[in-house]
């Protein structure tokens, strides 16, 4: 029986396509996902101002302070990002208010009655376990919270595509209008730790209230003041299960990606188009028609007379590149031979290589930097590919590259998104050379990012290279006054 012949979620025992599916959402809800998405976007940009930086480096450090070290990643964009959305929802400030109730009541007035209302209701939202109920094809989820309310459909189409009934979610549901939206990124985990987790929060709970020698009194005030131990602890439980059901311990992220040299990335998009071993997912274009990137599924074989085929791994196409990254390292030996013997020719893999000098067609940064990894050529090459665009000649791509180097060699982050660094890169190039044109906000839009994004990542760039105005490692521009390349950036 399909998904949607299921009978619905809701209990009213009618299948889901004559119940649920067929609840149409009027005009006034889409003013409202407009609200959510601005009021996202000024929460960012009021939580990154500068006078919150002593309060943003004490809540970073709690956040993963309590997580065993061997899973922090300070340069990971997922991590860091849902640092920075606890420290907007349930870290309290020294005035004991959090981010977001301190951003509301400041801006109480310009908010209008949708964004007041909005701001008011997220800030009581806390993290809280759900159950997948049932997966919508190009809609969203219907989920189960463990711990309160019942069933209630999210809009999410790519967590439709991505996570499974049953599995178990660590998130922020916000309510936006008549529908709900995940806060920012989550953990899933597989149904089988339900019990586990729910154990540890009802015994964590007591412990929590007894301390403070009070009844207890619900849940909400516990997973606010919580929400980062409970992260720590549903991290730890997803790190060791899926050490035990999907790699061997010594495994790294990198022997679950490779990356290839594309010869000609318009017959390489034709052949993912036709192929049945792909699912298209995206493809973007920037303002003047140019391609940009496109990312597909990368499929498994059949199972005998089944259709469905297992999402082995994800593929990102750019006009130079071809990045792919599989679930586990037990599927990288299938995804070579597929797309060696698809695209054959058209691609070369192995990038990061030293050379004495580029490779006809090659760029200039990855011949002359011997990089640790795959992705961070990658991230290279978008870097100068951005910065030409922007009109920066050879001699500024050049120290934009240096930086990215350093950085790479200091700090070895992780690299999930390109784009992010990419833009992160630009975006302190920029400040450097005191560039007022290019704006965050700009890149954040042009990249397919968000602007905290950026932000988070640029305050790394700034604090482990200890940055400076006008500063002569990376650029040559001279401060226009005396003392001026002393300015610290952040």
């Amino acid at each position: 029986m399909s998904g949607t012949e299921k009978s619905c979620p809701c209990g009213s025992g009618k299948p889901y396509l004559h119940c649920c599916s067929r609840k149409v959402f009027p005009l006034d809800q889409i003013r409202w996902r407009h609200t959510g998405q601005d009021l996202r976007r000024r929460l960012g940009d009021f939580a990154d101002q500068p006078f919150f930086a002593w309060e943003a480096a004490r809540a970073q450090d709690l956040y993963l302070g309590c997580m065993d070290q061997q899973l922090v990643d300070r340069y990971d964009d997922f991590t860091m990002e849902r640092c920075f959305e606890w420290f907007i929802f349930d870290y309290k400030l020294s005035s004991g208010k959090t981010v977001i109730e301190t951003f509301w009541q400041e801006n109480l007035q310009d908010l209008g009655e949708k964004g007041s209302g909005l701001a008011r209701d997220w800030a009581n939202s806390p993290i809280s376990l759900y159950e997948v109920t049932m997966a919508l094809p190009g809609e969203g989820l219907l989920i189960r919270e463990l711990l309160g309310r019942g069933v209630i459909r999210v809009h999410d189409v790519n967590a439709a595509s991505e996570i499974e009934s049953g599995s178990i979610l660590l998130m922020r549901v916000l309510k936006v209008g008549e529908e709900y939206e995940f806060s920012t990124s989550g953990l899933a985990l597989p149904g089988n730790c339900k019990e586990a987790l729910l154990n540890y929060l009802y015994q964590d709970r007591q412990e929590y209230f007894d301390k403070r020698r009070t009844k207890a009194r619900g849940w909400r005030s516990y997973l606010k003041e919580r929400a980062h131990k409970i992260n720590a602890y549903v991290l730890e439980l997803g790190a060791s299960g899926a050490q035990q059901d999907q790699d061997s311990p010594g495994k790294s992220g990198l022997e679950r990606m490779a990356v290839f040299a594309v010869e000609n990335w318009q017959e390489a998009l034709e052949k993912i188009n036709q192929s049945g071993d792909f699912t298209l997912l995206r493809d973007l274009y920037d303002s003047s028609g140019g391609f940009r990137q496109a990312a597909a599924a990368l499929l498994g074989r059949s199972c005998g007379k089944k259709p469905l085929r297992v999402v082995i791994g994800h593929l990102l196409l750019t006009p130079k590149f071809m990045v792919i990254t599989v679930a586990t390292t037990g599927f990288m030996q299938e995804a070579r031979r597929m797309l060696i013997a698809l695209f054959q020719e058209n691609i070369v893999e192995s990038i990061g290589r030293r050379r004495e000098r580029p490779a006809e067609g090659m760029t200039a940064p990855l011949g002359f930097y011997s990089w640790p990894e795959p992705g961070y050529a990658a991230v290279a090459d978008r870097v100068q590919d951005g910065l030409k665009a922007l009109g920066y000649g050879p001699k500024q791509q050049k120290g934009a590259l240096k930086l990215w180097y350093d950085f790479c060699s200091k700090e070895q982050p992780s690299i999930r998104k390109t784009a992010v660094w990419a833009a992160t890169v630009i975006y302190a190039f920029s400040r450097l050379e005191n560039e007022k044109a290019v704006k965050q906000q700009d890149l954040a839009g042009q990249y397919g990012v968000a602007s905290s994004t950026i932000s988070s990542r640029f305050r790394l760039l700034c604090q482990s290279l200890q940055l400076v105005a006008y500063d002569n490692r990376y650029t040559s521009k001279k401060p226009p006054l005396h003392g001026c390349r002393k300015t610290i950036l952040f």
